[in-house]
């Protein structure tokens, strides 16, 4: 059996991505599908707006076969760190293949692009060095080198989905992976775009959608079972700021244990993944104990820091996220099985001999292996509890989605 992969968030599930599926399945000759899926926290810094089990569920009954999670440390890092970890955990399950949604689909460039990034010649260097002098955040600098090192790109450079596509490609070509890789060209509204006037709309426009409790409007662009899931949730939607409490409490408790053992503040915040000194510093001035999180990052943004790293953060503070863990995950350290169907469980049988990571199906049997994930879980339930009262079932307890 041939395997295409898909990386995904599916917050939530619309039918973009079951055109993306079909188009995966098309263009791959693929006999399965597997989906890697972030869980409860996804790239942009914010808890997923209803739970991974209902998005499994959603995936599988529109056309995916297989779907694991992807470790809570990669779904909340940087496109680059988001895509290598997706893109290795696909190479361990064997995948032939890699298919994502961009605003190209020009395989070559995108292809071109990576390329450029690896190698790293002294005229591309030499360009972004000076771009990162003159002040400029590490992804401005680099498109802006990019835009000038290679001007036959231009129009591919930009773009949130194909900043992505590039990175999935870094992926593979960087490590040497025998993955083919095929761009789907976005179709309807973009990434960041919250009109719903297109065949299909962005995630972040139903999000919009969902904190606006326009449930009538989510009918025409969510799948079924997705609007189904949602719309019987005990637990749906949350958002960044329902965890403002958690992030404050989490915040003065740092600053006390500083104050009590005479350390500095922002060095200790400056021990989290993603933190700069500099960030650190604009944390400690911001913070008052009384923001939520959204008027917390717009506070902490600058022309330099995007909100997107900001909010992720401060997810890492509240998940204890730091710096000292990424030697644990220079290698995917195990694989979670969310869900499957028929197609799906012939696949894993007929692989299942080959993998030299943890596969796992009952969470019970490897506390171990997932005690950070877990704790993370428990953390997004918290929020849940908060929120709605809803006392969720514990990780533990949860059974894989069979269709």
């Amino acid at each position: 059996m041939k395997a295409c992969g898909i990386v995904a968030e599916y917050n939530p599930l619309h039918t973009g991505h079951v055109y993306q599926m079909n188009k995966a399945r098309q263009i791959s000759q693929a006999d399965c599908i597997i989906v890697v899926m972030s869980g409860n926290f996804v790239q942009r810094g914010e808890p997923a707006v209803i739970d991974k089990y209902a998005r499994t569920k959603a995936a599988l009954k529109a056309g995916a076969d297989i779907v694991v999670e992807l470790p809570v440390y990669y779904a909340l890092s940087s496109a680059e760190n988001f895509a290598r970890g997706a893109v290795l955990t696909l190479n361990t399950m064997k995948a032939a293949s890699i298919c994502f949604g961009a605003e190209t689909d020009n395989a070559d460039c995108l292809a071109k692009i990576s390329r450029t990034i690896i190698s790293e010649s002294p005229e591309y260097k030499a360009i972004l060095n000076k771009a990162l002098a003159e002040g400029l955040s590490y992804p401005a600098a680099r498109q802006t080198a990019l835009l000038e090192y290679l001007p036959e790109c231009k129009n591919i450079i930009s773009g949130s989905n194909n900043i992505l596509a590039i990175e999935y490609i870094k992926a593979i070509l960087g490590n040497n992976l025998n993955m083919k890789y095929y761009p789907v060209l976005r179709e309807g509204a973009g990434y960041n775009d919250d009109t719903d006037n297109a065949e299909f709309a962005s995630a972040f426009g139903i999000r919009k959608m969902l904190m606006s409790d326009e449930h009538d409007r989510l009918k025409t662009y969510l799948t079924p079972v997705m609007y189904e899931e949602i719309s019987n949730s005990k637990n749906c939607p949350l958002f960044s700021d329902d965890f403002s409490n958690i992030f404050n409490h989490k915040m003065l408790f740092i600053k006390q244990i500083c104050n009590i053992y005479n350390t500095d503040f922002a060095e200790k915040l400056a021990e989290y993944e993603d933190i700069s000194p500099d960030i650190a510093n604009r944390f400690v001035a911001a913070f008052t104990g009384r923001d939520n999180i959204t008027e917390f990052a717009m506070k902490v943004k600058s022309k330099n820091i995007v909100y997107s790293r900001i909010c992720r953060c401060i997810m890492h503070i509240i998940l204890e996220i730091r710096k000292s863990m990424s030697d644990s995950y220079n290698n995917i350290p195990y694989i979670r099985l969310l869900g499957f169907n028929k197609t799906g469980q012939q696949y894993l049988g007929s692989i299942k001999k080959e993998l030299d990571v943890p596969f796992i199906t009952k969470a019970a049997d490897y506390k171990n292996e997932l005690i950070f994930d877990l704790a993370c879980s428990d953390i997004y339930a918290q929020a849940v509890y908060e929120k709605y009262g809803y006392v969720m079932k514990n990780e533990l307890q949860q059974n894989i989605i069979r269709i």
